[in-house]
C-alpha cells in the first residue's frame, strides 16, 4: 500500500483510552499493524489481539481538527447494509471512551486493488460501487445532508483560481479558466437524489479480498445525492492508473449517469478545479502527502476535462 499519511501507533494512544478499548475488545492486544492509507493522521490498525482475534480499529482524539470526519464515519459506517462496506464490531464517543472517537470493525485481510485497463481489479471494484448504489437508495442514513451543501461550496476552484492565476498553473487551464470557471457549477443542478454517496472513491478506499471481491472502506461523509455522482467520482482515478478517458467512461458508463453530458461536463471541471486549488495549500498536520495526491488527481481531471469539451 502507498504510505499516504502519518499515522499514530496504537502504542502511542494514551493508556485510558488504551485501556478503554481492550475492555470492549474483551482482550489484551498482542500486536498492531499500522494501515499507512488515506489522509487522516488518526489511529488506524489491524490489531492481534491475546484471544487469537483480529480486528480493525480507527481513532482519533476527540480535540483534534479532524475529529468531526471520525463522526461522520461512525454515523455512516454504523448505518450501511450488509453487502456494502466493512461490518461494525463496535463505536464509541469521547464521551464514553476517555476523550476519543473509536470504531472497530471486521478485519478483512487484503491490498489496495489496481483499477488498470487489464485488471480484473476494475471489474469487481465497478460491482462493488453498483451495488453499493442500489443498496442505498433510498439513503439509510435519516439525516444525509444534500451533496451540494458542502461539496458544492469546495468545487468552486476555478473561480477562486481565475481571480489570482497562478503562474504554474497548466496552460490549457490557463487559458480556459474563464470558461471552466463559468461552467463548475452546472452540475448541482442534476445532483439532487437519495443514494447516500461515499463522495472519496478511489483505490485506497477500497480493499481487494482474498477471493477478488472489492469492499469499499472509509465511508466518511454524511451526503445524499444523485446515484451518477460516485460512479463520475471514481473516472479520474481510472485515468490514474492507466485508462484514456474513453475507457475511463466506457468503464462506468452501465453506472448510472446524468441525462444530460454537459452536466457530467461540468462535474468534471467542479472536481478538478478542487484539486486544482487545493494541491496549493499547505499540507495539514500530520498528512505530508496529500497535496501531491491533489496534483497528480488535479492533471487526471484536466486530461478527462479535455476529452470532454474538446477545447484546444
Amino acid at each position: 500500500m502507498t504510505v499516504t499519511s502519518v499515522r499514530l501507533e496504537w502504542a502511542s494512544v494514551p493508556p485510558e483510552a488504551r485501556a478503554y478499548v481492550e475492555l470492549r475488545l474483551g482482550s489484551p492486544v498482542a500486536g498492531s499493524i499500522p494501515c499507512t492509507g488515506g489522509f487522516t493522521p488518526g489511529v488506524a490498525s489491524r490489531l492481534l489481539l491475546d484471544n487469537g482475534r483480529h480486528v480493525f480499529l480507527k481513532g482519533m482524539s476527540g480535540d483534534h481538527p479532524f475529529a468531526p470526519q471520525y463522526a461522520d464515519e461512525i454515523a455512516v459506517t454504523s448505518v450501511l447494509p450488509d453487502g456494502v462496506g466493512p461490518r461494525v464490531l463496535w463505536w464509541a464517543t469521547p464521551e464514553d471512551s476517555a476523550g476519543w472517537w473509536w470504531l472497530c470493525l471486521e478485519d478483512i485481510p487484503g491490498t489496495v486493488p489496481v483499477l488498470s485497463p487489464d485488471s480484473a481489479d476494475t471489474l469487481m471494484a465497478l460491482a462493488a460501487v453498483e451495488q453499493a448504489g442500489k443498496l442505498l437508495t433510498p439513503s439509510p442514513l435519516d439525516n444525509a445532508r444534500p451533496i451540494t451543501e458542502l461539496v458544492g461550496r469546495w468545487l468552486t476552484g476555478w473561480s477562486t483560481l481565475a481571480a489570482q492565476t497562478p503562474d504554474d498553473l497548466d496552460p490549457w487551464a490557463a487559458g480556459h479558466i474563464s470558461a471552466l470557471a463559468e461552467i463548475e457549477e452546472n452540475w448541482q443542478q442534476a445532483a439532487a437524489g437519495r443514494t447516500l454517496l461515499h463522495w472519496d472513491l478511489r483505490p485506497d478506499n477500497m480493499l481487494r479480498r482474498e477471493d477478488g471481491s472489492v469492499v469499499i472502506i472509509d465511508w466518511s461523509y454524511q451526503n445524499q445525492g444523485a446515484p451518477w455522482i460516485d460512479p463520475a467520482v471514481l473516472v479520474p482515478h481510472l485515468i490514474m492508473d492507466g485508462h484514456s478517458p474513453t475507457e475511463a467512461e466506457a468503464a462506468v458508463s452501465h453506472l448510472p449517469q446524468p441525462d444530460d453530458p454537459a452536466v457530467l461536463t461540468a462535474f468534471a471541471a467542479g472536481i478538478g478545479g478542487y484539486w486544482e486549488k487545493s494541491s496549493r495549500r499547505p499540507n495539514p498536520p500530520g498528512v505530508p502527502f496529500l497535496r501531491a495526491h491533489q496534483v497528480r488527481a488535479a492533471e487526471a481531471a484536466r486530461v478527462w476535462l479535455r476529452h470532454r469539451t474538446g477545447w484546444v
